[in-house]
């Protein structure tokens, strides 16, 4: 691996929870996807895939991670250990538990990963401009209420950077307000803008009553650190990271 780390931690978490994000360091997948891919849905060879995830799980003290094939919706599955066989890759973009040792797992390569925990509950969720725009963070803290629970603390981890994501105005039209995205837009021209996803995100979280104290943002850029994939940087032909949010 060449001293080179296969995940980042979110530094702020409660003290049972526990939030991992690869990066694309130390794995079996060849260019482009070299080498700690996470992507089952990537066109990488399966093989790598899995043995990415066997070694990761290892290294990371994360095991039985479960992920879904996301479709960019505002779907958020309830999962335990019970059915989790089942749930793996089903199509949607949030997972929610109240278990105990049961890491819920976001892929991404650009978009954000957006981890929520309270008192009893978590959830993981991948937010691309189309899924937070439709409420995903807002399906989650639902879920939270019909388990007597509250978000607490939020992660929101390494994605496309404000420099980086540049977008047109007929994007910019479709954002909702109430997440106030006037606020994470710089206009360059008459038809595009810089948008700025985490603050986007932040928005959200803070629309849904979380403090904006109990937010951590990551430092972390996916297009600007070359620690990871990034989808718009390498055409679409790349490797994806995992982040994985667990309560001990």
């Amino acid at each position: 691996m060449n001293n080179k780390p296969m995940f980042i931690e979110a530094l702020k978490a409660p003290s049972n929870i526990n939030i991992k994000t690869s990066t694309r360091f130390g794995g079996y997948s060849c260019s482009p996807f070299d080498s700690l891919n996470m992507g089952y849905f990537t066109g990488d060879d399966i093989t790598s895939v899995i043995k990415n995830y066997y070694l990761y799980e290892n290294v990371s003290n994360t095991h039985n991670i479960v992920t879904l094939n996301q479709v960019h919706g505002n779907d958020v599955l309830e999962v335990s250990k019970s059915n989790a066989h089942e749930i793996l890759f089903s199509k949607a973009d949030g997972l929610f538990t109240d278990e105990y040792n049961l890491p819920l797992g976001v892929i991404t390569a650009d978009c954000l990963p957006v981890m929520l925990a309270g008192e009893k509950c978590i959830s993981s969720l991948h937010c691309g401009w189309r899924s937070l725009n439709s409420g995903i963070i807002d399906k989650s803290f639902e879920l939270f209420k019909k388990y007597n629970d509250k978000v607490i603390y939020a992660y929101i981890g390494a994605g496309i950077c404000n420099k980086c994501y540049e977008v047109k105005d007929d994007l910019v039209s479709q954002l909702t307000e109430k997440y106030k995205p006037s606020e994470a837009l710089v206009k360059k021209d008459s038809e595009h803008y810089l948008l700025d996803m985490k603050k986007l995100a932040s928005n959200a979280l803070i629309y849904n009553g979380l403090n904006v104290d109990n937010i951590e943002i990551t430092e972390y850029s996916s297009c600007c650190s070359r620690m990871f994939y990034s989808y718009r940087l390498e055409n679409g032909k790349t490797g994806r990271m995992v982040t994985t949010i667990v309560k001990l």
